[in-house]
């Protein structure tokens, strides 16, 4: 079998759980409008989710987890912001997935730390309210909620075209790995996953780090659309176990950052 082929067969698995996770953002996203429809947003400013709001919403988030096993968390958040200071409420309405088992993650009890970790400034979630636009955002260590290296694709919750929070859905690196790195490796030459800012979220090559930076040589070959996950193919094999091919003795398009 050509390279070729197992080159579709990788692109094909990326290409996959990137569009289902938009699109399982984007229903959570209509779904949550739907739920909130009777209320108004104040410009600027997200929704509080009310207990009848939060028991309809939950009820499409674990929908949501169950029909996507390759899904680790999902949920909606917000920021209603208080007119009379400069604080507010963090709303956080989060579900992690393990197996078959679903589990509500209290993260919204603990207000003073979601003052710290301020999701307002992650991308994930800045995009969405800024722009109106969705968004895949990764990889990440995702402080608030797995600890983990994570994708994340969100979606915003516009209700009659103003901003009311936003949709998010969680894929784990680790998922990731165990999904395509089988496929990569058929492929015969050194592979990695590429973001939309050239950030490595998965190589079959260990000495090309999730999050380092790569900067496209000549031979590489880039497969997908750039503006979220793509493959990049390169032109030597990746490394082997000891006793085996070292791979090459540099690796050009890795950019150091200081003190990597």
């Amino acid at each position: 079998m050509n390279e070729d082929v197992h080159i579709d067969r990788a692109h094909g698995i990326l290409d996959c759980v990137v569009n289902d996770a938009r699109n399982t953002a984007a229903a959570l996203a209509e779904a949550a409008a739907q739920i909130l429809s009777g209320q108004t947003p104040v410009p600027g400013s997200g929704l509080r989710l009310s207990a009848d709001h939060r028991r309809a919403l939950q009820t499409h988030i674990q929908v949501a987890l169950q029909l996507n096993p390759w899904c680790n968390g999902a949920g909606f958040a917000s920021f209603e912001a208080h007119a009379d200071s400069d604080d507010g409420y963090w709303t956080l309405e989060w579900w992690q997935q393990e197996g078959r088992s679903l589990q509500h993650v209290p993260l919204e009890r603990n207000q003073e730390t979601r003052r710290r970790l301020d999701f307002r400034a992650f991308a994930w979630f800045d995009q969405p309210a800024r722009r109106h636009l969705p968004v895949v955002e990764g990889p990440y260590v995702d402080y608030i909620c797995n600890g983990a290296y994570t994708i994340t694709a969100a979606h915003p919750v516009l209700v009659r075209q103003a901003f009311a929070g936003v949709a998010a859905v969680d894929v784990l690196v680790s998922t990731l790995d165990r999904m395509l790195l089988p496929a990569l490796r058929r492929i015969g030459k050194t592979a990695l996953v590429l973001n939309a800012d050239s950030r490595v979220v998965m190589s079959t090559a260990h000495r090309i780090r999730t999050g380092s930076l790569w900067q496209p040589q000549h031979g590489d070959r880039l497969i997908g659309a750039p503006g979220a996950l793509r493959l990049a193919v390169l032109p030597f094999p990746p490394p082997h176990a000891a006793g085996g091919h070292a791979g090459p003795p540099s690796l050009p398009g890795l950019a150091h950052r200081p003190g990597s």
